[in-house]
């Protein structure tokens, strides 16, 4: 971390190297500098965040034709999802093609 005494001795370094004219502008172009670094690092967590909730697909609840089959196969519905269901079934069913059929 940089210190007081460094920060002074910064400051006289570039009041020697570009002259108290120049400072002020120079400065100011720094911190535009510095603000457009900010925003473009916002807008790429922005869109890191909005790819993250894109990617995650909702999960979808079982139909009630799923549902149906499954209980009537014995298989527990609860907290499942479609397509878990539909695996089971066709787990449970050898050689059976469930998701034309259930959809």
């Amino acid at each position: 971390m940089v210190g007081f005494d460094e920060v002074i001795l910064i400051a006289v370094a570039a009041l020697l190297l570009f002259g108290p004219d120049k400072l002020p502008q120079y400065l100011r172009e720094l911190g535009r500098f510095y603000a457009e670094i900010k925003k473009a690092q916002r807008e790429i967590e922005r869109e890191l965040s909005v790819d993250a909730l894109v990617a995650t697909p909702a999960l979808k609840p079982p139909s009630p034709k799923v549902v149906e089959i499954a209980r009537k196969m014995g298989i527990g519905t609860d907290g499942k999802t479609e397509d878990q269901l539909l695996a089971e079934i066709e787990a449970t069913v050898p050689g059976s093609s469930v998701k034309s059929e259930a959809k």
